[in-house]
């Protein structure tokens, strides 16, 4: 059976560092925004999210393909690709703000008349507080402040009680899988890390630079896994992605493959920061059956 790589295309948006020594901070702006920014481009499915969550959805004009949460974003002008958009249709949108992301070394194709003409503020997040800190300097960009200011202190008391809830549990040794075809994971330079730090696990290959790797069934067994973390949308994912590895040697149990919906643990937003609770739960459940 062949398992897809569902999150593979969504990977760049998590292909920034982790140090959970390094303060907050928010997304870089290539030049001042006169005043509030009222139309405002996004490039980014999860800038879109943060957009919307900055109270700001009704100043997008424009928004990146694959950009498909929440439900009022099918209204919006797709202006093409995040690595590709359409230059000549963003600019005739007018925008007085445009919000894309960093991808960790990928070019930003036919923007670079954009970038002149407009301010572009680029969002790179390292840890789960900078999911806040790009919430607030968009909500601040955007005139939205004081609306957003209480759900920024909502998911930072969510990510301090969580880190306290887990913080002296044994650790769980988690393999991220991405999909069979080759074997995808994620290294040593994803957000999704310190998710799983937060609820007392580690991934295994953390250790390796490539943000993305290619890894060997035999590396995997190498590193004696106990739980696999995968993004799916269908219940029956978790089923398929036991029995694979289970062919191949394993002895998974069922609690042993805990997937969320791939747009909500592979997006750097809100909707990661509020399923950190429920994600804990699930891989306390595996420790659980692992202790004596």
């Amino acid at each position: 059976m062949k398992l897809h790589h569902w999150l593979f295309a969504g990977l760049c948006l998590l292909l920034s560092s982790l140090d959970a020594s390094l303060p907050s901070r928010a997304g870089t702006l290539s030049a001042p925004v006169p005043g509030t920014a009222k139309r405002i481009i996004s490039l980014s499915p999860h800038a879109t999210e943060l957009i919307f969550a900055a109270r700001a959805g009704k100043q997008l004009i424009g928004v990146a393909k694959g950009s498909n949460y929440p439900s009022e974003v099918k209204n919006i002008p797709d202006v093409g690709d995040g690595l590709r958009p359409n230059a000549e249709l963003l600019l005739s949108l007018n925008p007085d703000l445009v919000v894309t992301w960093s991808s960790g070394g990928l070019p930003v194709t036919g923007f670079k008349q954009a970038e002149r003409l407009v301010p572009v503020l680029s969002l790179q997040p390292e840890k789960l507080a900078d999911i806040t800190a790009d919430l607030l300097q968009i909500a601040t960009l955007a005139g939205t402040l004081v609306q957003t200011r209480s759900l920024a202190n909502e998911l930072e008391a969510i990510i301090k009680q969580t880190r306290d809830a887990y913080s002296t549990r044994t650790p769980v040794p988690v393999y991220i899988f991405l999909g069979s075809t080759p074997l995808y994971t994620l290294g040593g330079r994803p957000v999704l890390n310190e998710v799983l730090q937060v609820c007392g696990a580690y991934n295994i290959f953390s250790d390796l630079n490539n943000p993305s790797p290619i890894v060997s069934m035999e590396s995997i067994m190498q590193r004696q896994p106990k739980l696999i973390l995968a993004g799916a949308s269908h219940e029956k994912t978790a089923d398929e992605i036991r029995d694979f590895f289970n062919d191949k040697g394993f002895s998974f149990a069922g609690q042993a493959i805990v997937t969320q919906h791939p747009d909500i643990l592979f997006r750097p937003t809100d909707r990661l920061i509020r399923a950190l609770p429920g994600l804990c739960q699930a891989i306390d459940q595996t420790r659980s059956r692992l202790q004596p």
